[in-house]
């Protein structure tokens, strides 16, 4: 089954700080790095409200749920075991306006779209992620 873009979409901004656990070293420099999106529950809701331009019609919007994952992969300030890495999980939840959006309860996919990310090291122990995510609906 072919899926069809909706041309609803939302972009998520994820901004924050990392913390390098306390049983990793401190960091040297940042190697690289690893983001996967899991999306835990997407689902279209009736709302009670209407779509503004047209109040005949009603607001739908998708609920989603989900956790970023984030693998950071840094060079270590110690003199054995250079190469470390550091596993973290950043959780979301979103609405998306969907206009002119099916029924409740139709299924839908949400595919998820990296457009950004940004892992600057800030000191020994913190690291600044910013993460830009689109999701994009079909049906």
């Amino acid at each position: 089954m072919a899926l069809t873009f909706t041309d609803v979409f939302k972009q998520l901004p994820i901004n924050s700080k990392l913390i390098i656990p306390p049983q990793k070293p401190d960091i040297e420099c940042i190697l690289d790095s690893n983001v996967e999106v899991e999306i835990t529950k997407k689902e279209v809701i009736d709302t009670p409200l209407n779509y503004p331009e047209d109040p005949t019609e009603p607001l739908r919007k998708v609920i989603l749920t989900g956790k970023v994952k984030i693998i950071i992969k840094y060079s270590a300030l110690v003199p054995s075991q250079k190469v470390h890495a550091a596993h973290f999980e950043v959780p979301f939840c979103t609405l998306i306006e969907w206009p002119d959006g099916p029924p409740q309860g139709t299924p839908i996919t949400v595919e998820p779209v990296i457009e950004k990310k940004v892992f600057k090291r800030e000191d020994e122990r913190k690291i600044y992620k910013a993460l830009l995510i689109r999701f994009d609906v079909y049906r």
